[in-house]
């Protein structure tokens, strides 16, 4: 239950009346004191006073059940942009989702916007709806960008329907587009390529963006959570990295945060690898130093003396490196930043590692959501499986 409607009650003896009185107050639209008032009669103030109880609670039920239904009709007169806008704003108020899932929303809302800027959230149709998603997907956009804005229209349009301002959801008979990926499959880097790129990395001055890149290539690391690293989360005596935080963006720009699935998590770390970042944290501090600034624990690994770099720039800064390199992953594509993370993936289990280690240097929630991704995504893998097949046949 929200504020109470009556902010006063009173309950006396009327010797007049020779009853027990009780009174309820609450200000009107007016801005006036109003009041309601009721007599008990029974035998003794105890009883009366439990009869005074029972009307307070069922007058106050009353008075909050006309308010929600006044308020529900009202939303449901709101135009649909508009009563999506404040379901953003009421989620963005209450922290009750990254301020990256807010600037994604606000995405999507420019598409409903665009579509029904008349139209209100009791007139809303399934066709209407079905019309919409049409002619997004006609004018090319992705079906992951058109399913986003249908699952934001059909959550707040169930928020709709909680609140009262609706009957029922018209998306509920609505199917989103089917799901469609512009890139099949996973871009791993098999051997021959891996080897390619290494050797072409050591050829290449140490930058942040390429220190980023060996991290990802080597531990499997998240393009947020390696901008998010600090030197302190550096155990350089046992060669292990603390994921602590991750770098988000927001429409207000970039953030700290706690990496993906909220969990701590450390990761070993191979000796060359561990070997590049020392020889990087000595070139990071001459820089750090002659910017008149000095390294410290909580200075940012993927960074410079201003601070950190956000994934944005930290994923165009490496499609350019990309792009200089020429290394092709399995897709016959340039690896995206991301493809280097996938690269470790599918070169550990390929090799027989641990898949519960996998999952846990990966951050993912569970053992069964690497295997899923990474399982078969190994082409040498799948070739060495057809050769078993044959030998097992004959």
């Amino acid at each position: 239950m929200g504020e109470l409607y009556y902010t006063n009650r009173n309950f006396r003896y009327s010797e007049a009346q020779e009853k027990w009185r009780g009174v309820m107050y609450h200000y009107g639209a007016d801005g006036k004191r109003h009041y309601k008032t009721k007599t008990f009669k029974p035998d003794g103030k105890r009883a009366a006073y439990a009869d005074y109880l029972a009307w307070c609670d069922k007058e106050e039920e009353e008075a909050q059940r006309k308010q929600w239904q006044g308020g529900a009709a009202n939303a449901a007169e709101l135009l649909i942009p508009d009563y999506v806008s404040s379901y953003i704003q009421a989620k963005e108020a209450t922290k009750a989702i990254e301020a990256s899932t807010i600037k994604g929303y606000e995405t999507s809302l420019r598409y409903i916007r665009e579509e029904f800027a008349s139209v209100a959230v009791k007139d809303l149709q399934a066709k209407a709806v079905e019309e919409w998603l049409s002619k997004l997907t006609k004018r090319g956009y992705s079906s992951s960008t058109v399913g986003k804005a249908y699952r934001l229209l059909k959550q707040v349009l169930s928020d709709a329907v909680n609140n009262g301002a609706i009957m029922r959801n018209p998306l509920a008979t609505v199917k989103p587009p089917k799901r469609c990926n512009k890139k099949h499959g996973i871009n791993a880097l098999d051997a021959d390529a891996r080897a390619e790129m290494l050797g072409k990395f050591e050829a290449l001055e140490l930058t942040p963006t390429l220190i980023g890149a060996y991290l990802s290539l080597y531990a499997g690391l998240r393009r947020g959570e390696v901008c998010g690293l600090q030197w302190r989360d550096l155990d350089e005596t046992n060669g292990v990295i603390w994921i602590k935080r991750a770098i988000g963006e927001g429409k207000g720009g970039a953030y700290t945060k706690q990496p993906k699935t909220d969990k701590i998590r450390d990761v070993s770390l191979p000796p060359s690898l561990l070997a590049v970042l020392l020889h990087w944290k000595v070139k990071q501090r001459e820089e750090f130093a002659s910017n008149m600034a000095s390294l410290r624990g909580d200075s940012y690994i993927i960074g410079d003396a201003l601070g950190y770099y956000s994934p944005t720039r930290l994923t165009k800064e490496w499609n350019s490196i990309a792009k200089l390199l020429g290394v092709r992953g399995v897709e016959g594509r340039l690896p995206t930043f991301h493809d280097l993370r996938h690269t470790w993936a599918t070169m550990f289990i390929a090799a027989g590692g641990d898949v519960k280690t996998a999952a846990s240097n990966l951050g993912h929630a569970n053992a069964a959501m690497t295997l899923n991704i990474y399982a078969s995504a190994d082409p040498d893998a799948k070739r060495r499986a057809a050769e078993i097949t044959e030998k097992a046949m004959r």
